[in-house]
């Protein structure tokens, strides 16, 4: 089993006809009369010509063009970008452009942050621990790492894994119900205050299957022995803490001890040596060369 990404026109009345009016004789004209009227016209021609170059030159700007619509795919970020206006990722999140970002070829190293969705492609072969289903590729590591932890009396386990962004709405809307209901905030104040821990739909690392939320989801979490064990042994199974306290103005999010991201063994222990974040890293592995 494999998971994807997932105008008649109204006849005119015809108006009163005037009584017929007596003619009068018709009077013939001359060269001269029509030599006249043929100057009269042109110089009407020659008058309209420059009155819409003049236009032109003052406004610079020519025939009004319709503008072109949206391209099928596009992403709503949230806000309606202004007009000419390239859209922005919001405050405090990453900056990373999507439109540019270009992924890697190995697929551990995906990035999916709030600049740079789920590539449209990526497919989820699930493999469950416990109740929670995870991609196939991190399964092995995962579970010998929780089988590690054991050996040293460390109990770990899978609170969260993959989530389809029908579920990820589902988390997001859950937490601003919340701030809503027992903070008093706004909507637009919940919803601000929620997006700095929960990914939007779409932009969500579970949604790859490689993310995983251990144990206590909260930041009571980094002061456990299990964190302490993480800290020291994660890199060894390919796992790596995503977001850090001192990598948010990278990440884009803040602290959050519970989430880790499967990278793979040589990378999680290399990027642990060079003190990166995934983002930091990704643009390190492009500046070694061709991928």
């Amino acid at each position: 089993m494999t998971y994807g990404r997932n105008t008649s026109e109204r006849p005119r009345r015809g108006l009163p006809e005037e009584p017929p009016r007596p003619r009068r004789p018709r009077r013939r004209s001359g060269p001269r009369s029509e030599t006249i009227a043929a100057l009269v016209i042109l110089g009407a021609a020659a008058l309209s010509i420059v009155i819409v170059a003049a236009a032109v030159l003052h406004t610079g700007q020519g025939p009004a063009v319709p503008a072109a619509a949206p391209a099928v795919g596009a992403v709503n970020r949230g806000e309606a970008a202004s007009s000419g206006e390239e859209a922005q990722a919001p405050q405090g999140r990453s900056p990373m452009a999507a439109d540019n970002y270009q992924q890697l070829s190995d697929p551990l190293l995906v990035l999916v942050n709030d600049a740079v969705p789920l590539p449209e492609d990526w497919q989820v072969t699930p493999a469950f621990i416990g109740d929670e289903a995870v991609d196939q590729r991190c399964y092995s590591d995962l579970d010998d790492m929780v089988q590690a932890a054991q050996e040293d009396n460390i109990w770990l386990w899978v609170a969260s894994g993959y989530r389809s962004v029908d579920d990820q709405e589902a988390v997001l809307q859950r937490e601003i119900t919340l701030h809503m209901n027992q903070d008093g905030m706004t909507a637009e104040e919940a919803q601000d205050f929620s997006l700095r821990t929960i990914a939007r739909p779409g932009y969500s690392e579970h949604h790859t299957g490689l993310a995983v939320d251990l144990n206590d989801v909260s930041d009571g979490f980094e002061s456990t022995e299990e964190y302490q064990w993480l800290k020291e042994h994660a890199a060894e199974y390919g796992f790596v803490q995503r977001y850090r306290s001192d990598k948010v103005d990278k990440t884009g999010i803040e602290n959050e001890s519970w989430h880790y991201r499967y990278v793979g063994r040589e990378h999680a222990q290399e990027m642990e040596r060079l003190d990166l974040c995934l983002e930091e890293y990704v643009e390190y592995q492009k500046s070694q060369g061709p991928d």
